[in-house]
């Protein structure tokens, strides 16, 4: 996909609320900007500051700053650009929909740094004394004590976190009634291979695809746009399409006799599906040693 295309922005209103899409180079993650008359609020920030940063300046072509932006689940490339947002607004809210996301998120950052990952974002290591220009988790992450959120025009953003482990262990969902659109974040993919690396067991895998199932369930007759994590915008047939590849990855590992082949029978079987160097790569990894213990 070209750059221009990748950056493009889709956008879907209703009434005075619309909602804009980056589509961050880095891992093909989504951030989301929402806006009305009265203001602006964010979903997630991309994985590094220079992406977020552009995220900053859509939220801000909006006419006003944002006071919230809401971060799904503990994965880096939906949470690595707060202290970009955070320069940019310093007055900014972080939240998150439960303390499982706020630990996951605290987690992974311990682990990035102890393995030398953060050096290229040193402001997002955890602030300490001994790191007092770090960024506060512990203090900025706030965790909601409401399944709902009110957007500055005052339309309701209907939150959800008691999946069980999938893709991450724990994640958050939004699902805004004025625009008939289900945020699933990392629940969905679309033509953007599917993390199944590590951190992801089979069990999770079957975690995962009894909640597309019910997820179709619930918003197909609604026939809601869905909005993933990665990828662009589609409709409620993706749950069917992510159930579908995730068993093709299983079968395909069963029938091949190295991660190489089984890599190469994927991109024979989604050709058209981005991210082949790394999220294929770790996933097909992760599987492969999985079925191979």
């Amino acid at each position: 996909m070209c750059t221009e295309l990748r950056r493009r922005v889709f956008l879907v209103t209703a009434n005075n609320l619309k909602v804009d899409v980056h589509h961050a180079i880095e891992a093909n993650v989504n951030s989301y900007v929402f806006s009305d008359d009265k203001g602006t609020f964010i979903i997630d920030c991309t994985r590094n500051s220079e992406e977020a940063r552009k995220v900053a300046a859509l939220a801000r072509s909006k006419g006003a700053d944002p006071e919230t932006i809401l971060i799904t689940h503990g994965h880096p490339d939906h949470y690595l650009g707060m202290g970009a947002i955070l320069q940019e607004f310093p007055n900014i809210r972080f939240v998150v929909a439960s303390q499982g996301v706020k630990d996951d998120i605290i987690g992974f950052t311990q682990w990035m740094d102890s393995v030398n990952w953060l050096e290229g974002e040193p402001h997002m290591k955890s602030k300490s004394d001994q790191n007092p220009d770090g960024f506060d988790y512990e203090g900025r992450l706030e965790v909601l004590q409401s399944s709902t959120l009110q957007l500055p025009g005052g339309g309701v953003l209907q939150i959800k976190s008691d999946y069980p482990p999938t893709e991450c262990a724990h994640m958050t969902t939004v699902f805004a009634e004025d625009l008939n659109a289900l945020f699933t974040i990392d629940l969905t993919y679309n033509k953007v291979h599917i993390w199944m690396g590590v951190g992801v067991a089979r069990e999770h895998i079957n975690n995962w695809q009894e909640q597309l199932d019910k997820l179709k369930e619930q918003y197909g007759p609604l026939n809601a746009t869905i909005y993933p994590g990665h990828g662009n915008p589609t409709d409620v047939s993706i749950f069917d399409i992510d159930k579908k590849y995730m068993n093709d990855l299983l079968d395909t590992i069963e029938a091949s006799k190295s991660e190489d082949e089984a890599k190469q029978k994927m991109m024979q079987l989604y050709p058209d599906w981005e991210n082949t160097d790394f999220l294929l790569m770790h996933s097909v990894k992760n599987q492969f040693e999985l079925a191979n213990k």
